[in-house]
């Protein structure tokens, strides 16, 4: 019975590594606590806490550092627009070190842009991994994980050439002031030429006033005229025939995270060297 059992477990796991993608056993996460102990870190917030979402192991692939939306304090990758490209690329969560908000409190404005904290320690993860991984690494983020890729790379040095890429997705690029959206030119808190390529992608029935299709129409055509390389607007259509206008829903692309999955890997290999 012993030996029938055996040769049974052999047959499963022989099925397994044949019918079954490499990189099921390459789903696997690490917890990285990056150190930041200098003034600007802030350093009685602690260490930047991260997580790496491994990929697959091809080389020719880039990773992709993702900031996640909402008050950005975590590193959960599941729930994320991108979450079907866990285990195929290296995928990096950086958590804020603080609740990110825009409502009453700022009068509907994300402070946290110009937080200069904040910026150095967003940074200070970039350049953590790049010695880790020693390949090139896209930022990305979505809703309040747009606003705090603008931050990272705002100012006047050029941080966005550490970056082989950027996406924005559903970023937050309005405050609801007085019953209308009002568009905030996140986009001119960059004082130089970019030159990189850069998806921006929103669902078309995500009707949210401060990320509607329109607005980002707005925002990619503010980004270009910041860039020298390609920006492009990708409004997906798969899912729920439904408009969705609040948090969750389209805004979280729910019903066609397959189809985020494909574009942002098409784009990213387009213009991968």
């Amino acid at each position: 019975m012993y030996l029938k059992n055996k040769k049974l477990l052999k047959i499963f796991f022989l099925v397994i590594f044949i019918f079954f993608p490499k990189n099921i056993f390459a789903q696997t996460s690490q917890n990285i606590y990056i150190p930041c102990e200098v003034e600007k870190c802030k350093p009685e917030w602690g260490p930047t806490n991260t997580r790496w979402y491994k990929g697959d192991g091809d080389k020719k692939k880039p990773a992709i550092i993702w900031y996640g939306g909402g008050k950005g304090n975590y590193t959960g990758g599941d729930n994320q627009p991108i979450n079907r490209l866990i285990g195929k690329f290296d995928i990096i969560m950086v958590a804020s070190p603080f609740e990110l908000f825009s409502d009453q409190r700022t009068q509907g404005l994300p402070q946290y842009v110009n937080d200069e904290n904040l910026i150095f320690r967003m940074r200070h993860a970039t350049e953590h991994y790049k010695k880790i991984l020693d390949k090139p690494i896209w930022l990305g983020g979505i809703s309040s994980g747009g606003v705090r890729v603008i931050a990272t790379i705002s100012g006047k040095d050029r941080f966005s050439d550490n970056y082989a890429g950027l996406i924005f997705s559903s970023t937050y690029v309005a405050r609801n002031w007085q019953g209308s959206p009002q568009y905030l030119y996140l986009e001119n808190d960059i004082k130089y030429e970019m030159n990189l390529p850069i998806l921006v992608f929103q669902h078309a029935r995500d009707m949210k006033p401060q990320q509607q299709p329109s607005l980002q129409e707005w925002f990619t055509k503010g980004l270009a005229k910041k860039n020298l390389n390609k920006t492009e607007l990708i409004l997906t259509t798969e899912g729920d025939p439904m408009i969705t206008t609040h948090d969750g829903g389209h805004h979280w692309f729910q019903y066609n995270k397959e189809e985020v999955a494909r574009i942002v890997e098409k784009f990213i290999m387009d213009n991968t060297k």
